[in-house]
């Protein structure tokens, strides 16, 4: 179930090869190992919390929780600034890991410099559920992933939901641009 950017809700179908595509990237992005740790701190009912599950899958690993140490997570904003503000078990989990994916909505750039700041090593992501979760990470596509900008952001790879599409692209009702070579929305 998803409300993706248009606000209405409605259930789409995330076939397992995109998930597993999507997974896949994420994991080739960050340099992960097999043998390294995700740790689960978003709902697995929801695409970022179920490419947790599956990112640990195939690095043949469980999914651990903040209580114990991880190579990587994934977080929203709102996880974020908790941790900049007195939640001190999340910050030390956070500090911890090689990289924090963040996403599910726009980050604040003060946000993302106190995270720095602090030793946590952000990496902000773009994505839906009819994405599959994140695909845009720090403002460049993920190999396979295709972007067009026009009135609104399209996308494009087989971690596409079975959505429809418009010549291939499934078409959100996000706004973007490109600013010095990086994606923005």
């Amino acid at each position: 179930a998803t409300s993706g950017s248009s606000g209405a809700a409605k259930e789409i179908l995330l076939p397992a090869s995109a998930i597993i595509f999507n997974a896949r990237n994420s994991n080739n992005y960050l340099e992960a190992k097999p043998g390294d740790r995700w740790s689960l701190l978003l709902s697995p009912e929801h695409a970022a919390g179920l490419n947790v599950l599956v990112r640990a899958m195939e690095l043949g690993t469980d999914v651990v929780t903040e209580n114990e140490s991880a190579d990587f997570t994934a977080i929203v904003p709102t996880q974020l600034y908790r941790a900049m503000h007195g939640d001190e078990k999340l910050l030390k989990h956070l500090q911890g890991c090689k990289a924090v994916l963040v996403g599910g909505a726009a980050t604040d750039a003060a946000l993302l410099n106190a995270a720095t700041k602090h030793g946590i090593k952000c990496v902000t992501t773009y994505g839906m559920t009819e994405t599959s979760g994140g695909c845009v990470y720090n403002g460049e596509p993920l190999p396979g992933v295709e972007l067009k900008i026009a009135e609104t952001i399209a996308i494009k790879g087989p971690m596409l939901a079975k959505v429809p599409l418009e010549d291939g692209y499934f078409v959100t009702n996000d706004l973007g641009f490109l600013e010095n070579g990086k994606f923005v929305v």
